[in-house]
């Protein structure tokens, strides 16, 4: 290559290298690497704390009511911004205040009601919210209870449910006894498959054994409630079907009627009015009575204290062969809502809880051993079992029954319980004891006076 010639060449590279320099520092430069950037975070908006909430719960005084202020407890745990203002009530109160209140306004959110000795007086006249909508709303399981406490609950307007059901028994129809007493005497346990005979034939063994002051027992013929289930398991009724007819004057009726007037009047194995000492309950618990005729309930309640060691409890449903009747009268303690209350939706749950599994069993379990709530499973279940035997047996007992023999509510269905017991009560006693002839002209008049009663119309 000659020199000429490469420089030359040189020179044109040369200019070709400035050019492309000069175009190089007119470029933008390269943009620089990205940074991720984290996205914005915002915090999420706390709820609203609940506003404080008050229910009014008047409920059930004593040992009876021990599981309605637990179940309170319970609720007011779960639900912080709930406050359960507890109220306790006598009996008497809960059957006689309850209206007054209604009346005045001043109602509590929720009441303790006993489906037939409180419910039906105000439940026709819509005062209690209709649970329905509530129990639909959070998909409640009715299948839980037994149906024939739920139907004691279906006292509104319509027939509509107005009560959640809590304890519950087929009436004051089942036997208690001093076992230590029975094997003193030597006399035979009873047992519930004992005929009428047989039954009867046993309380004046016992009788002709005891001392001078003591009774065989007593089986509460004098109110209609515990009549009622006697008269059934003769094959009458006093309340019928129905709910409207009376069959006080019925044949099969009257044979449980005299059966009940010859305990006292002729066998004289049950006291007569003046020689009941504080109460027959009284007398069993002292050991001066050797059975006693009543619910569970009733008698185990309290039972070990009251008792303190003396005497063992005997215990089976009303004794009866296969070939005789065992009458029931379904009872059952409930729940209702005020329908003015402010806090309907906070009510139901309360109402809800008294009802479940939970505090059902609890109720039997707990010191008091109060009857479990309507739920089938808390009434079989062990360990209400080993804590509560009259239970079990109540349980095994009512297994056996058919739909068609839980017999209604003995209450007339214009609601009027209070004027048909008060009036039967008080003319039956002066036929029982002996006072006024017990002869059929007595039976047509308080039959038709009872019939009368039920013929009124709604109050």
């Amino acid at each position: 290559m000659s020199l000429k010639g490469t420089r030359r060449e040189f020179l044109r590279y040369s200019l070709i290298l400035a050019g492309s320099a000069a175009l190089a520092s007119c470029a933008p430069p390269a943009p620089a690497p990205k940074v991720e950037e984290k996205p914005e975070v915002k915090e999420e908006a706390k709820p609203a704390p609940k506003a404080q909430i008050e229910l009014r719960y008047m409920e059930r005084a004593g040992l009876l009511g021990d599981f309605m202020r637990y179940a309170s407890r319970l609720y007011e745990e779960r639900n912080p911004h709930i406050t359960v203002k507890n109220e306790p009530a006598g009996w008497g109160d809960l059957t006689t205040k309850v209206p007054t209140m209604v009346a005045g306004g001043t109602m509590a959110d929720l009441a303790f009601q006993h489906g037939a000795y409180m419910l039906p007086t105000l439940a026709k006249k819509g005062v209690w919210l209709d649970l329905v909508p509530a129990a639909e709303r959070d998909n409640h399981d009715f299948s839980i209870y037994y149906q024939w406490a739920l139907d004691t609950c279906k006292l509104g307007p319509t027939d509509n449910l107005v009560a959640m059901p809590m304890g519950v028994h087929f009436g004051q129809n089942e036997l208690h006894w001093n076992i230590e007493m029975f094997e003193r005497l030597d006399i035979a346990q009873p047992h519930n498959k004992m005929s009428k005979p047989e039954l009867l034939e046993m309380l004046v063994k016992v009788q002709e054994k005891l001392p001078e002051g003591s009774f065989a027992g007593d089986f509460l013929f004098g109110g209609h409630f515990t009549a009622e289930c006697h008269a059934r398991s003769w094959g009458g009724y006093v309340v019928g079907p129905d709910r409207k007819k009376c069959g006080f004057d019925m044949e099969k009726t009257q044979e449980a009627y005299r059966w009940g007037y010859d305990l006292i009047n002729k066998y004289h194995v049950v006291p007569r009015r003046e020689e009941i000492q504080e109460g027959t309950k009284a007398m069993f618990y002292a050991e001066t009575m050797a059975t006693f005729l009543n619910c569970s309930a009733n008698v185990w309640v309290g039972f070990t204290e009251a008792i303190a060691g003396k005497f063992t409890l005997g215990h089976c449903t009303w004794p009866h062969s296969d070939d005789e009747g065992w009458g029931t009268v379904p009872s059952c303690d409930a729940t209702v809502i005020y329908g003015k209350t402010k806090y309907p939706d906070e009510a139901w749950g309360l109402c809800a809880l008294l009802s479940s599994f939970e505090v059902s069993k609890w109720t039997a379990v707990s010191d008091a051993h109060m009857t479990p709530g309507a739920v089938i499973a808390a009434w079989h279940d062990p360990e209400v079992w080993e804590a509560c035997p009259p239970y079990k047996n109540c349980a095994l007992g009512w297994d056996t029954l058919k739909p068609e023999q839980y017999g209604n509510l003995g209450v007339p269905y214009n609601t009027r319980r209070q004027e048909f017991d008060d009036y039967h009560d008080a003319e039956w006693q002066k036929l029982m004891y002996g006072e006024e002839p017990y002869d059929q002209a007595a039976v047509d008049r308080i039959q038709k006076m009872l019939q009368e009663i039920m013929d009124k119309p709604l109050p």
